[in-house]
């Protein structure tokens, strides 16, 4: 599978089973990496795993991408970068394409 049908079917899956705001697609200035930006108003605060985080906001972000990202490996079975979505420690895998969760305020 090429890259292009990888990130529209990831994009697809992602409007599908989270409809977020906006999904934007760029291709990365320093590397041959592909990004996704994921964009919700509003994330639930079950995604707050430690109340004493600086951001809980940032802390939602993290926790809903790596979440996406699991849905994502399991069914797509495509791997996107970053910490490992199961467990959320290192190392980072670089895969060539980042999701990436925003919360617009």
């Amino acid at each position: 599978m090429n890259i292009e049908h990888k990130v529209k079917s990831i994009v697809k899956l992602i409007n599908t089973l989270y409809s977020p705001d906006k999904i934007k697609v760029s291709k990365s200035e320093y590397d041959d990496e592909i990004l996704i930006d994921v964009y919700f108003s509003h994330i639930d605060d079950s995604y707050i795993t430690n109340p004493d985080f600086y951001d809980p906001n940032k802390l939602k972000e993290q926790n809903f991408e790596s979440e996406i990202r699991r849905t994502i490996q399991d069914f797509l079975s495509i791997k996107t970068s970053g910490l490992n979505p199961y467990t959320s420690f290192a190392p980072y895998d670089v895969h060539g394409i980042t999701i990436d969760v925003r919360l617009t305020k």
